[in-house]
Order: structure tokens, then C-alpha cells, then sequence
């Protein structure tokens, strides 16, 4: 054998010892207490960190139920705050207002229909007492409500378009107020001496040359209709938004083993005549399906 290969064979004969020598000092160590100690408190500390995150996850999911909760009652106070504002001015004045204004109308339209067969004398004039009471709506908070709604609980669905179309609905309101108090000032200076043209214009009957003016009668329609809809719709929506306070308080329970915050529930009972009927508004409510609660992120 040649020198060169001779060295060659001695090379890889100490590689492979070295190698061996490796592995087994690899083993060795591996099954070492030292090891052992260091592989356990490796893992310990993971399982430590993995708790430790869980815990940090729960109370975060707690505080964020909590807040929702605290967030919803806000909610359903301002929706019913809005609501009992528009009862209360339906039972002072909107329903009197409709209530009078239509049968003052009947009795003018009965009025004209016996002159019209003789049975009244033309000369005769129709009286009657107009209702020249400004109205105030007040500022509604619809656009705290909107806030608080879009911004700070996890809604979908019904309870979304229930606060945009009070919005509008308030708006609207504030529109008609606004028209029909303008009216009053009008007939107040125009007919402040000679009423006999107030008649028709307060009712919307032709007068002169075929002229007819439905200004008023319709500012009185519309502000009935509006502050029922305000009514309507502002209740629904603290129906809605109890319902999902409710869930997030069941959700807080079972996850927690806790009793959650009260959530808060309104009552119009005492005022049911004032409710409008649910019937008119059942094209609207049919256009939505009811789905107010988000699940939470566990």
C-alpha cells in the first residue's frame, strides 16, 4: 500500500471514531439529567406563556363584553329618550291637533254640502276656531344615538336601519314643524283682519279662480304621520337593542359563570293608546330580517 493511501485510510478511520465519539456524546447528553432539567423547563415555560396569553385573552374578552353591555343601556336610554320625548308630543298636542283639524274639516265639508242644497243660506259663513299654536320638537339626539350605535356595538341588520331611518324620520319631522309654524305666522298677519279666505286655504278647499293651497292641511298630516313614525321606530329599536344586550349578558354568563349587568328593558304600557299600530308599518318590518347579535371573538 502506498504511503498516500495508507494516510488516507488512517483519515477516515479517526473521522469515523470522531463522529462515533459525537453521537454518543450527543446521546449521552441527551439523556442526562442536565437535559432532562432544561427540556422540562423549556416546555414549562412555553405551557407558563400559553396560560399566561389564555388569561390575558379572557379578561380582555371580559372587559369587551362588559364595555358592550355598558355601551348597549347607553344606547337603549337615548332610543327610549327619543321615544317618550315624541309620546309626549303626541298626548300635548300632535293627536289633538290631528283630532280637531279633521273634524273641523268634516264639519266644514258638512257645512258646504247643506249651503249647496239650500239647506244654509249662501251669505252664511262657516265658522270655526283655527289652531294658530306654534309646535317645538326639541333636538332630538339622533345623532349621538348614530354614534354610539355605528361605532361602539357590534350590530348588524334591523337595528342599523332603524337609527338612519329615525334620523330621517326626525328630520322630516323638523321640516313639517318648521313649514306649518311659518304658515301660522302667515295667516296670522294675512287674516289678521278679514278671516273669510282662511277657510279654504286651513283646509285646502278651492277658492278664487280654482286656486287650491294644501300647504297646511299637509303640514297637519305629515306631522301626525312623522311623530308616529318617530314613536314607532325608536321603540322597535329599544326592543332590538335589548335583545342583544340580553345575548351579550347570556354569552357573559356562560362563558364567565357570572351574573352580567342588567340590561335595560322599556315599557310603554302606560301609554299603549299613544303607540301606533304595528299593522301600518308592516311593509317596513318585513323588508328587514331581525339579526342584532355578533358572536365575540373567544
Amino acid at each position: 500500500m502506498a504511503t498516500s493511501e495508507l494516510a488516507q485510510s488512517f483519515t477516515n478511520l479517526c473521522s469515523s471514531v470522531a463522529n462515533f465519539a459525537t453521537w454518543e456524546a450527543a446521546k449521552s447528553l441527551a439523556n442526562s439529567a442536565f437535559a432532562t432539567a432544561l427540556i422540562g423547563s423549556l416546555a414549562g415555560a412555553f405551557a407558563g406563556a400559553v396560560a399566561a396569553q389564555r388569561i390575558v385573552e379572557r379578561g380582555k374578552h371580559r372587559e369587551e363584553l362588559l364595555l358592550e353591555i355598558r355601551n348597549t343601556n347607553a344606547a337603549i336610554a337615548i332610543a327610549f329618550g327619543i321615544c317618550n320625548t315624541l309620546v309626549a308630543l303626541k298626548k300635548q298636542h300632535v293627536k289633538d291637533l290631528k283630532t280637531r283639524f279633521d273634524a273641523q274639516k268634516a264639519a266644514a265639508l258638512e257645512f258646504q254640502r247643506k249651503r249647496k242644497n239650500g239647506e244654509i243660506q249662501d251669505d252664511v259663513e262657516f265658522v270655526f276656531q283655527a289652531d294658530l299654536q306654534s309646535l317645538q320638537t326639541g333636538s332630538l339626539p339622533t345623532d349621538i344615538l348614530r354614534a354610539v350605535v355605528f361605532e361602539r356595538l357590534s350590530l348588524v341588520g334591523r337595528p342599523l336601519n332603524l337609527v338612519m331611518t329615525l334620523a330621517q324620520t326626525a328630520q322630516s319631522l323638523d321640516g313639517s314643524v318648521e313649514k306649518r309654524n311659518a304658515l301660522i305666522e302667515r295667516y296670522k298677519t294675512e287674516f289678521a283682519h278679514d278671516n273669510r279666505n282662511l277657510t279654504p286655504q286651513y283646509f285646502g278647499f278651492p277658492y278664487g279662480n280654482g286656486h287650491i293651497n294644501l300647504e297646511y292641511p299637509g303640514s297637519v298630516e305629515a306631522i301626525y304621520n312623522q311623530t308616529n313614525d318617530g314613536i314607532f321606530f325608536s321603540n322597535l329599536l329599544c326592543k332590538d337593542l335589548h335583545d342583544h344586550g340580553q345575548h351579550l349578558a347570556d354569552e357573559f354568563k356562560k362563558k364567565f359563570k357570572e351574573e352580567a349587568p342588567r340590561v335595560s328593558k322599556v315599557d310603554f304600557s302606560t301609554v299603549a293608546d299613544l303607540m301606533p299600530d304595528e299593522k301600518d308599518y308592516a311593509d317596513w318590518t318585513s323588508a328587514f330580517v331581525k339579526k342584532v347579535n355578533v358572536k365575540h371573538p373567544q
